[in-house]
């Protein structure tokens, strides 16, 4: 059912979107239901387009959602990109389809998309891995994404762009690199709308995320700029809610591409400088406070230093610049050095001083030497996660706060009971 249009200037919204679950109609023959991953449909001539087709668990409930305004066949799904909680619920489509006696939907994407989908079956473990820690308690959401069933490769390929038809309607298909390098944007030029997955994920962009491959901070700033010049009355973004109105639209997509431009040039100008990456990193760059102070801005997903993180990466290879980390000692007895130095007991509590004092990230780095140093010390164990259960306690990015809680947890299940 169409839900109440969300006014502007709403908050900041949580990357689990308040309103997963349901669909909300933009206008007839255009909505978006809210899943873990949006899924946009655009129909209303007979026939029906699906962008994304949300995570495997999502995947039916979308399709309960859209059969509730329309019988339309949907005979086009269009992956936006080939992560799992966008492109792993077709399953549920494609059952959909048979079970009406309708023509299975033909699957279009990018070219890269496939090697994308091979990666994923060849790294399947340290994937499930992965997004079980950056998801935290909403692993469940994800959970089995990476299983052989999962992959429903597309029947059609395009490179730059592509035309197609939708019982009549024109549709573009565009490239473009951001969050990946397969990623692809729906234009309806008739209805001005762009539908145009996590291009947009109603937060500072998700570059740099700790685990993942590489991501592009000016492709992807490039492409909303480009989005941006088609004059979209509608944005239908990954996550996060729909977007109305051109003067919305605008400054959504200029503002964000706005934001990475200036995280980008900020690193490339300080590189270029003759600064290492370990000094980029340390001067903390931020955004300017009319940037930072956007609600579609917020680091609630992604964060400035990811973004950074993703930049040097791209630019500057692997090493920090720091001598002694080109070939680093083993972190046990750099560890070791440092308590033979100072002393256990003093290690922990300078680390318990620091902590005391909101010093989370320099309390972490001791408190790290002590099990470092020794793996078993149950003390330095519980202090090192009461360290990063207070971070995450403290973090707005819902990426780190994961991470620091799972590091927590997983540091808590060492302690041997006495």
């Amino acid at each position: 059912m169409a839900s109440t249009p969300n006014p502007p200037g709403r908050a900041a919204p949580n990357p689990f979107d308040p309103m997963m679950g349901q669909l909300e109609v933009l206008e007839p023959g255009l909505a978006m239901f809210h899943g873990f991953a949006n899924v946009a449909f655009a129909y209303g001539r007979g026939e029906m387009l699906a962008a994304d087709t949300s995570s495997r668990a999502m995947g039916a409930r979308a399709i309960e959602a859209i059969r509730k305004v329309t019988d339309e066949p949907i005979t086009v799904i269009v992956y936006t990109h080939g992560h799992g909680d966008h492109a792993f619920g077709t399953e549920a489509f494609i059952t959909d389809a048979l079970t009406r006696g309708y023509q299975r939907p033909k699957i279009w994407a990018h070219e890269e998309l496939g090697a994308r989908f091979k990666r994923y079956a060849r790294t399947a473990k340290w994937q499930s891995h992965i997004n079980r820690l950056q998801f935290g308690a909403a692993s469940g959401a994800v959970a089995g994404i990476f299983q052989a069933e999962s992959y429903h490769y597309p029947d059609l390929t395009f490179r730059g762009m592509q035309l197609l038809e939708l019982a009549g309607e024109a549709v573009e298909l565009h490239h473009a690199r951001g969050e990946t390098d397969d990623a692809a944007w729906v234009w309806l030029p008739l209805r001005r709308a762009a539908l145009v997955g996590d291009l947009i994920v109603s937060s500072l962009p998700n570059t740099g995320n700790p685990n993942k491959v590489q991501r592009y901070t000016l492709e992807w700033a490039e492409a909303l700029e480009r989005i941006a010049a088609r004059k979209p009355r509608h944005v239908l973004p990954g996550h996060g809610p729909a977007y109305r109105g051109e003067a919305e639209c605008e400054e959504l997509l200029l503002e964000t591409a706005r934001a990475l431009r200036f995280i980008h040039d900020e690193v490339v100008a300080r590189l270029n400088a003759g600064q290492w990456p370990i000094d980029i990193i340390e001067a903390d760059i931020e955004l300017p406070r009319e940037l930072a102070e956007k609600p579609f801005l917020a680091p609630v997903y992604g964060c400035t230093a990811f973004v950074v993180h993703d930049v040097i990466r791209r630019y500057a290879g692997w090493w920090s610049g720091e001598p002694s980390q080109m070939f680093p000692a083993p972190r046990k007895d750099r560890a070791g050095d440092l308590l033979a130095l100072c002393g256990r007991e003093a290690v922990l509590e300078r680390a318990r001083k620091l902590r005391a004092e909101g010093h989370l990230q320099r309390a972490l780095a001791i408190a790290e030497l002590a099990i470092n140093a020794n793996p078993d010390d149950a003390e330095a164990i519980a202090l090192n996660a009461e360290i990063l259960e207070a971070l995450a306690a403290a973090e707005r990015s819902f990426i780190a706060r994961n991470f620091f809680a799972g590091a927590a947890r997983t540091l808590r299940d060492r302690i041997k009971p006495a």
